[in-house]
């Protein structure tokens, strides 16, 4: 490594280390404060907050990592600037892919790390830390839903229910079509209620009607013991979040919401976003390289301002796109990428076209 790229580094490290404990200092009062009067309503003590405080830690670094990355990129570059330091090194013909080159490299390393510590320690820590708020914010989620569709045993068997009440672990009005390997309807099962006997739906005055190959119906009421034993937590409200799933985990659940017919494009999108998201780190530095040296006066406030603007459009547009893919306007694979590949793209393109 050449000399002048280690004084780089000398001025980046720092006041990356200053950014981001200053941007994860934001986060965690912004977090603090949005909950401060429910916490006060309810009585909440001082160690309760502050664990709240400690779990959400892990997510901070997360979240202000690229912010903090990009800040102190466009800071040091515009210092050098500043200083006309940059005019004998681009004088002397090194050309500015060379100088930066350890910045891309340092944002590439810490993109890699970056995914292995939210898989190993981010969704675990804001496991802990969302069960807890919940807790002290004495706020419970209603699983029971309507008009439910469930597909079980490789789509042989149809559920379809008004009403999955999860208090009681009913099914109200529900039909069950079950369907042979060729796809042809075997029987049709009808009840008012469906009651969960921990390993199989007992229901209640059964309607069962036999379809016979020769286009015969034969009429029962009498059903087979523990027949139907698709688990009620696939009937309840999915309130499980991508973000709080390893990538394994995530990876599981989403075939098991395509095994049930459930809607997966949502959850499918955030998890391409789990692959793309850590690497926004490798994206900035692009950026703040590119155009932190057009700012030659207000440098520290031009830099805070430049990372803001950046970080807005750039979460504005994944924002966009993950919604397209959610209402599948585009795939969810599209969804996750595309913000990373359109300013890919442009940062590309400044850095091209940077001072020099």
């Amino acid at each position: 490594m050449k000399i002048l790229q280690r004084y780089l580094l000398q001025i980046f490290f720092p006041t990356a280390l200053v950014a981001i404990l200053f941007f994860i200092l934001l986060l965690e009062i912004g977090d603090l404060f949005a909950n401060l009067p429910t916490y006060l309503t309810n009585g909440v003590g001082l160690a309760p907050i502050l664990q709240v405080m400690y779990f959400y830690f892990p997510k901070c670094i997360s979240f202000a990592m690229p912010l903090g990355v990009l800040f102190a990129g466009a800071y040091t570059m515009g210092t050098l600037y500043a200083r006309n330091e940059l005019t004998s090194v681009f004088a002397s013909g090194m050309p500015i892919w060379t100088l930066v080159l350890p910045l891309v490299i340092l944002g590439f390393i810490f993109s890699v790390g970056m995914f292995f510590f939210e898989d190993r320690v981010v969704i675990h820590t804001q496991y802990k830390k969302n069960r807890l708020t919940a807790k002290l914010l004495e706020t419970e989620k209603d699983l029971s839903t309507n008009d439910i569709v469930v597909l079980s045993e490789n789509n042989k068997i149809i559920y379809s229910a008004e009403v999955y009440d999860a208090e009681t672990k009913n099914l109200l009005n529900l039909q069950i079509i079950v369907r042979t390997d060729d796809g042809e309807i075997e029987k049709v099962v009808t009840t008012a209620v469906a009651i969960w006997e921990g390993d199989a739906w007992e229901l209640t005055k059964p309607a069962v009607y036999i379809f016979s190959k020769n286009g015969q119906i034969q009429f029962t009421d009498k059903l087979a013991a523990k027949e139907f034993t698709e688990a009620p937590e696939n009937f309840q409200r999915n309130i499980t979040s991508i973000d709080e799933l390893s990538v394994s985990e995530a990876a599981t659940y989403i075939q098991k919401l395509k095994r049930t017919g459930r809607p997966y494009t949502e959850e499918l999108a955030q998890y391409y976003r789990r692959f793309s998201f850590p690497f926004t780190i490798f994206l900035v530095l692009f950026f703040s390289v590119s155009v932190g040296g057009r700012f030659r006066k207000n440098i520290l406030l031009m830099s805070l301002l430049f990372s803001l603007l950046i970080a807005t459009v750039y979460y504005v547009t994944e924002m966009v796109t993950m919604l397209l893919a959610k209402w599948e306007y585009i795939s969810p694979l599209a969804g996750a990428l595309l913000p990373f590949l359109i300013f890919t793209s442009l940062s590309i393109f400044l850095l091209r076209h940077a001072k020099t």
